[in-house]
C-alpha cells in the first residue's frame, strides 16, 4: 500500500493538492464535468470535503487548478533557435496534450466546455490565453529579428496553429505527425513553397 494511503498519516500541502488534482482528474475522466461532484472527487482523494472547500469556493476553480496542474507549460522560446524552432517546439507541447501524453481527460471534456460557458471562459483566460500569449510571443520575436516580416503578425495568427492541430485531432482522431506540424507552421508563416 502507498505511504500515503497508509492509515494515521495525513496528507497535507502540496502533497494532498496534487491528490486532489489527480483525483479531479480521474472524476472528469470517469463522469465528465456535468456529473463532477466535490464529494466524489474528495472519495477518490482519500481526504474529507472540507479540505477541498477550504482551497477552492467549487468545483469551477478546483477543475481549472487541476488543468493548470496537469498541462505542461509551453516550453520557453531559445534564443537560440530560430522562430521555426521554438513554433515547432510549442505546437508538439500542445499536441503532446492531443495525444495523451497529460493527466488532462480526453475530448469528452472538450465537449463539456462546450455545454459550460463559465468553464469554457474560465479555460479560456486561465489556460489557453497564456499559450496563444506564448505563441504570439515567438512570432513578434521572429519579425523583431528580422526572420518575419511583419505580415505574420495578425490577431488570428497565434491562433491558427493550435486549431490546425486540434482540428486535425477532431478528424482523424490522432493529434497531427511532425510533418502535419511543419505544413501547420508554413501556414501561419504563410508559407506555400
Amino acid at each position: 500500500m502507498a505511504e500515503s494511503a497508509t492509515p494515521g498519516r495525513r496528507r497535507r500541502g502540496t502533497e494532498l493538492e496534487h491528490a486532489i488534482y489527480v483525483a479531479t482528474l480521474d472524476e472528469l475522466a470517469a463522469n465528465g464535468y456535468g456529473r463532477l461532484a466535490m464529494e466524489g472527487i474528495a472519495a477518490r482523494a482519500g481526504t474529507g470535503k472540507a479540505a477541498l472547500y477550504r482551497r477552492w469556493p467549487g468545483k469551477q476553480p478546483l477543475v481549472l487548478d487541476a488543468l493548470r496542474y496537469a498541462l505542461p507549460p509551453l516550453p520557453e522560446p531559445d534564443p537560440e533557435h530560430s522562430t521555426r524552432e521554438n513554433l515547432a517546439a510549442a505546437l508538439a507541447a500542445f499536441s503532446g496534450v492531443l495525444a495523451g501524453r497529460t493527466l488532462v481527460p480526453g475530448i469528452e471534456f472538450i465537449v463539456d466546455l462546450l455545454r459550460e460557458p463559465d468553464l469554457r471562459a474560465m479555460f479560456a483566460d486561465g489556460i489557453i490565453a497564456p499559450r496563444l500569449e506564448r505563441i504570439e510571443g515567438i512570432l513578434h520575436e521572429g519579425v523583431r529579428s528580422g526572420e518575419l516580416g511583419p505580415e505574420v503578425v495578425h490577431p488570428l495568427a497565434a491562433r491558427t496553429g493550435p486549431a490546425l492541430i486540434l482540428q486535425t485531432f477532431l478528424l482523424t482522431g490522432e493529434p497531427p505527425s511532425s510533418r502535419e506540424i511543419d505544413l501547420i507552421i508554413d501556414t501561419v508563416l504563410h508559407r506555400t513553397e
